[in-house]
């Protein structure tokens, strides 16, 4: 019974399968224009990234965020003097775990830090790209 009702939906995708529908050629202008971008759309693409990055930048220095960083870099070089200054001469995880007391402020701070920078380093590909 399931092999005939198989071999049925095979028969039935077969012919479905062989049929032919006439389009003019539509499908192929619609691939052919959805395949390349218009220059203006990519060009309106990287000018809206380049404004999103001044405003962050802008932002950043009407909120004077340096005075944040610098406050958090200080924080941080002083966690890590601290760390190896009690530094144990066996390694106990537990003493590890104590001695370094991150917060998820600094967390967020350094993730932020971490991703202007890939962006920057982003952002130079890009015009050596378009400007190239």
């Amino acid at each position: 019974m399931k092999e005939n009702d198989n071999i049925l939906i095979e028969q039935f995708f077969q012919e479905a399968a062989q049929q032919q529908i006439e389009d003019n050629g539509f499908s192929e202008r619609v691939m052919a224009a959805i395949g390349t971008p218009k220059r203006s759309v990519i060009c309106a693409q990287r000018m809206w990234t380049l404004f999103c990055i001044m405003v962050a930048l802008g932002a950043f220095i009407y909120l004077q965020g340096w005075t944040t960083l610098l406050s958090y870099a200080v924080t941080f070089l002083t966690y890590v003097e601290v760390f190896f200054r009690t530094l144990p001469t066996s390694f106990d995880a537990s003493v590890l775990a104590d001695t370094i007391n991150v917060t998820p402020a600094f967390t967020i701070l350094l993730s932020l830090v971490v991703l202007m920078i890939l962006t920057i380093i982003g952002l130079t590909r890009w015009v050596s790209r378009w400007v190239l």
